[in-house]
């Protein structure tokens, strides 16, 4: 799967068009959390945005992994951490869902585990059923303040090109990846960005990271790392310049509920 650099190019090209607007938000941002309350993330690990998500994308509706209907409205209240993923994706997904499982984990260790939410929303609605994301969420052991979500293809594609994540079906390489679920050659793969969206409590888009993930004090589940391409190995072992780490994936999170978030010693 294909990865891009932190900000993306749609990203990077607005965020340059609105510095004013960002350099603004960043100073009230500072202002309104008082003295001692996170600040805003560092602009090397994203860019800082304020804008509504519409009702038009907001309340298109989702499929759990337990068949049941959601949007991502349901959450209003709640810190949203969106990231894009599937389930057969070899190389970055697994280390993306290693890192927020470390999150996540953090979070609750602050007692933040009602404020905040995790959301996996696929790029790959033909193959990714609610029983295969039950499956993976067996897999990967993810709580309860975890969501796993697909839904028809037109709606996913209507999400991510509001979210402006890119992805495309592309062919299997050969020989082609074994299926970890079914056992089964894989018949095609999805090319994609890798992105971090963080919704705040309100709906409000506020955050937004660009590229591949830093896991290496990760847990992979051990079926992922059976399942990782030559390319997924590299990226665990060696990550490049351009990768987040679990710690630094914390700190919007922070900024947007006013408390200080560390991942637990190991």
């Amino acid at each position: 799967m294909t990865a891009r650099v932190r900000g993306g190019p749609g990203r990077l090209a607005g965020a340059l068009a609105g510095t004013a607007l960002a350099t603004t938000v960043l100073a009230v941002t500072a202002c309104a959390s008082g003295p001692g309350a996170p600040g805003p993330p560092s602009a090397y690990l994203g860019t800082v945005v304020d804008t509504p998500v519409p009702a038009s994308v907001a309340d298109l509706p989702l499929t759990t992994d337990t068949g049941q209907v959601t949007r991502l409205a349901a959450w209003r209240g709640q810190v949203v951490v969106l990231a894009d993923f599937l389930t057969l994706c070899q190389e970055t997904c697994p280390l993306t869902t290693g890192n927020l499982l470390m999150m996540d984990r953090a979070v609750t260790a602050a007692g933040l585990s009602r404020r905040v939410h995790f959301a996996e929303l696929t790029v790959d609605p033909g193959r990714d059923t609610p029983s295969r994301l039950r499956a993976y969420r067996k897999l990967i052991g993810a709580p309860a303040n975890w969501s796993l979500l697909t839904g028809r293809p037109a709606v996913i594609g209507q999400i991510w090109r509001y979210f402006r994540v890119w992805y495309q079906r592309v062919a299997e390489d050969s020989p082609p990846g074994i299926d970890w679920l079914t056992g089964r050659p894989l018949t095609y793969d999805v090319d994609h960005e890798d992105t971090l969206i963080y919704l705040d409590a309100s709906g409000r888009e506020r955050f937004v990271v660009v590229g591949n993930p830093n896991a290496g004090a990760a847990v992979i589940a051990p079926a992922l790392r059976r399942f990782l391409s030559a390319q997924g190995r590299a990226d665990l072992s060696h990550p490049d310049a351009s990768t987040w780490t679990a710690a630094e994936a914390l700190s919007p999170i922070a900024w947007l509920t006013g408390q200080a978030i560390r991942l637990p010693a190991s």
